[in-house]
């Protein structure tokens, strides 16, 4: 027999584990009833927000029968959700950090050589990083500040 478009109802609740009910989120213990060729529907859990560093939580939400409570069986009846704190700086990194090759022409026209700064895994605050260029050694085989490639420093901010 096709049940598909018939009424029906399911409870939903969240179920802590790092992530705890009342501090990181709130919790939902609901029914939801589905009416005659309803296909889905959806649930709000409010996440709260604060200003302290914490690692990423996780907590599941279950589906239960909305008769007995029993968990309803298979694999898809249960999510986990993480929480994933913002309230990091983040890490700034090369993109590239197998090293950058320039050719030069035989011109002597002057290349711009752009480098990439990263902000990865948080964005929360202001970050400034002073950059500048650097003389590796004074080899044959090292860029020469002034004869190679200009000398340059500054500042980078992250918003």
């Amino acid at each position: 027999m096709n049940k598909k478009g018939l009424t029906g109802r399911v409870h939903v609740t969240t179920i802590d584990a790092e992530a705890k009910a009342g501090d990181d989120y709130e919790k939902v213990d609901e029914t939801i009833i589905f009416k005659h060729g309803q296909a889905s529907a959806f649930i709000e859990v409010t996440i709260n927000d604060d200003d302290n560093w914490e690692p990423d939580e996780d907590f599941f939400i279950q589906l239960y029968d909305a008769t007995d409570h029993v968990e309803l069986p298979g694999k898809d009846t249960r999510t986990r959700v993480t929480i994933i704190d913002d309230d990091k700086p983040g890490q700034i990194s090369f993109e590239e950090t197998k090293g950058i090759k320039v050719l030069a022409p035989e011109n002597d026209e002057p290349v711009m050589c752009e480098i990439n700064i990263l902000r990865k895994n948080g964005s929360d605050g202001k970050v400034t990083v002073d950059f500048c260029t650097v003389e590796l050694d004074k080899t044959d085989h090292t860029a020469t500040a002034g004869l190679d490639y200009e000398h340059v420093n500054g500042t980078l901010i992250f918003e």
